[in-house]
């Protein structure tokens, strides 16, 4: 048998066509299997660079949240402090106040020289009192008060109830003694004493004094004798 070269040049040209037509063809299958590929992975990256910077935003949100929180409890704290503080010293203001008016009125001029003034004065002193325990008293019950300040108040109300008393019992002792019209009135550790006498011997002086002193507990340099005549 003759082999037909002609034959054998178009065999090895077609094979050699479809060689290359395969390779052009697993390229472009390659090639775009590589862009799909590097898609995906760009969209993957740039889902996770997402979900990070998401992360960081919400971790930083987070953190300034909490920084707020504690800023505000901060805040929170110093203004509960404040509103202690400010009630403590309402407490101690109240009582200077009311001692003030008290001791004001005892010793004005015109008052010691009214006919009724001990009968008024303590008068005035009761009605001072009762409105400072009334203030106190809202105090102790108000439910926004701090501890601190309703334990203030309330020892405020124990020493005004023992002054009350104190006062009472001196007053008392005065009378037996022939002092039968004087009024004593205790703040802190100063007594003010006024009786209704023309004039104060030194013998009087005396006898005052111990009195006021043995019951009050008060040294006598901070005892205050008037007459209001």
């Amino acid at each position: 048998m003759k082999f037909n070269y002609k034959n054998r040049g178009f065999v090895v040209l077609s094979l050699s066509l479809m060689l290359i037509a395969v390779g052009v063809v697993n390229y472009q299958l390659s090639k775009d299997s590589t862009l799909s590929v590097s898609d995906e992975f760009k969209a993957y990256e740039q889902a996770q660079i997402d979900k990070n910077s998401s992360d960081k935003d919400s971790t930083l949100v987070d953190s300034i949240d909490g920084k707020v929180t504690v800023e505000s409890k901060d805040k929170e704290d110093n203004n509960k402090a404040k509103e202690t503080t400010a009630e403590d010293n309402d407490v101690e203001s109240l009582a200077k106040e009311t001692s003030k008016e008290i001791e004001k009125t005892l010793n004005s001029k015109e008052n010691i020289n009214s006919d009724t003034y001990i009968v008024d004065m303590k008068m005035t002193r009761e009605k001072q009192r009762n409105q400072l325990t009334e203030q106190l008293n809202e105090i102790i019950n108000n439910p926004s008060t701090a501890d601190q300040a309703k334990v203030e108040a309330s020892n405020m109300k124990v020493e005004i109830v023992k002054n009350c008393d104190t006062e009472l019992q001196i007053e008392n002792l005065l009378l037996a003694k022939g002092y039968d019209e004087a009024i004593v009135f205790i703040d802190g550790e100063k007594v003010n004493v006024v009786v209704n006498m023309e004039e104060i011997t030194q013998n009087d002086a005396t006898k005052i004094f111990d009195i006021v002193s043995n019951q009050s507990g008060i040294s006598r340099e901070n005892i205050k004798l008037t007459n209001n005549r």
